[in-house]
């Protein structure tokens, strides 16, 4: 490049330090397509499609079987593995291709993604629109992609070898790397997209930023093990669990062991505690939200800020009612339909908390754009 760059240098940084659009247009791209492989990865997970590739093959693996023959091989190996001998015996070759279908999509969406990711990167890095300090949040958003990536290998293979399904623990890592992934590419977004924007950092609103989004998290973590151990199939009542607002099993001193945790399918012990915690923590998000919202709409007057915390609740019960109604409806088995919208919605209140904190991060020696209401 001949000499040393600094900021000021980059293109990107010319005009009042906004990026190109190009830029914006890529990171939101970007944000769609991860939202997507989310959701694609519900589906999968909830038709049982998981474990109908037994291999783990980056660039071979992009190309599905094309003829009979292939389908014939693919599915000689799937009848090798534990979910075909101890789940699906009766399965036909009509019905492996469906759920082979939605595996491949999962990873070629991903491998999609990848390309999308690298071949932007290397055109803006050569025209100069990536400064230094993006550079680096897009080295951190490699470095999630590629943890995410791994383990969903790893919680595929969990599957493969003894238990005829991925492990609900393995399964939750997966979806809060991914979940991780989403919310810091969305955060980098909005630094490129309004990187004027002020916030309030000396408002005394902002430490229930910490509750709220330590709730968010541990209930997401807690969907994770729900969807992953099917806690739901157990008990498909409301507002109480088969009769009872605490499942007899949880009152029992010896069913608290780490091997009913472990191995959750032996026992109704880990779904009954896992359902109980996930309604005991959607209840407790649910009034701190409102707690927040009111806290927000004393002290602060901020439009943006009014309208996020509105969404914010509104998707907050949208969730709960979705969360209700797939209880409820899991008789043998969890819906589809409901099981993906209680997911997306996750996601959508996921994004909506990133835009609060974001509105809540302290901007740089800018005039103040928004009224600040006294104490």
């Amino acid at each position: 490049m001949g000499k040393t760059a600094n900021a000021a240098d980059f293109r990107n940084t010319r005009r009042g330090k906004t990026y190109a659009r190009a830029v914006r247009v890529w990171l939101i791209i970007g944000l769609v397509m991860v939202l997507g492989q989310i959701v694609i990865g519900g589906i999968t997970r909830l038709t049982e499609s998981g474990l109908s590739i037994t291999e783990w093959k980056p660039l071979s693996g992009a190309m599905p079987p094309l003829n009979d023959t292939d389908w014939t091989v693919e599915f000689r190996k799937y009848q090798a593995s534990p979910q075909y001998a101890k789940i699906f015996a009766d399965i036909s070759l009509a019905d492996f291709k469906f759920i082979y279908f939605w595996e491949w999509f999962h990873r070629q969406w991903a491998r999609t993604m990848g390309l999308v990711f690298i071949i932007g990167f290397v055109v803006f890095w050569r025209k100069r629109y990536l400064d230094p300090p993006l550079m680096r949040r897009l080295g951190i958003v490699v470095l999630l992609a590629a943890l995410a990536a791994s383990f969903g290998w790893i919680m595929v293979a969990s599957g493969l070898i003894d238990r005829p399904w991925v492990n609900a623990y393995k399964l939750t890592i997966h979806l809060a790397l991914g979940i991780s992934l989403f919310a810091y590419l969305l955060w980098i977004t909005l630094k490129v997209l309004q990187p004027r924007l002020v916030g309030f950092p000396h408002s005394s609103v902002e430490k229930l930023l910490w509750p709220l989004n330590i709730l968010l998290i541990v209930q997401l973590l807690l969907g994770g093990v729900m969807s992953g151990a099917k806690a739901a199939l157990p008990y498909p009542t409301w507002p109480d669990m088969n009769g009872k607002f605490i499942p007899t099993v949880l009152k029992d001193g010896s069913a608290w062991t780490v091997e009913n945790l472990v191995r959750y399918e032996d026992s109704l012990f880990q779904p009954a505690l896992f359902q109980l915690m996930h309604r005991m923590t959607a209840y407790a998000l649910i009034i701190m939200a409102l707690y927040f919202v009111y806290r927000c709409s004393r002290h602060i007057a901020s439009r943006p800020l009014s309208r996020a915390n509105t969404l914010l609740i509104s998707l907050l019960i949208t969730q709960v009612a979705l969360g209700i109604a797939t209880v409820v409806s899991s008789i043998g088995q969890v819906p589809v339909g409901l099981g993906v919208a209680h997911q997306f919605t996750a996601i959508a209140a996921v994004s909506v908390v990133v835009y609060i904190n974001y509105l809540f991060h302290p901007g740089s020696s800018l005039r103040p754009v928004e009224k600040m209401v006294e104490n």
